[in-house]
């Protein structure tokens, strides 16, 4: 039997985001939003938006560059964005 897997994006990047900010807030730093992200990134604030979803427009892919950017900026590591989900 093959093995199905599902990425759940939208709750790991939110996950990310809320991990980042908690250290932040230790370290008397702002809290990083949505659109802060996207803009560190240099994508569009709908792009992350779509990222972060869970209806039924969320993004259906996400590339590696795009993911490397996003990592870079909460510094966090790939498995703190992405979570499996057995489907």
């Amino acid at each position: 039997m093959v093995k199905q897997v599902r990425i759940a994006l939208a709750t790991a990047i939110a996950t990310a985001i809320a991990k980042v900010n908690l250290h932040r807030a230790e370290s008397g730093e702002a809290s990083i939003t949505m659109k802060a992200l996207a803009v560190q990134v240099g994508v569009a604030a709908p792009v992350i938006t779509r990222l972060a979803r869970t209806d039924g427009k969320v993004a259906s892919a996400l590339s590696l560059d795009l993911a490397s950017r996003i990592v870079t900026v909460l510094d966090c590591g790939i498995e703190d964005l992405l979570e499996d989900v057995a489907g």
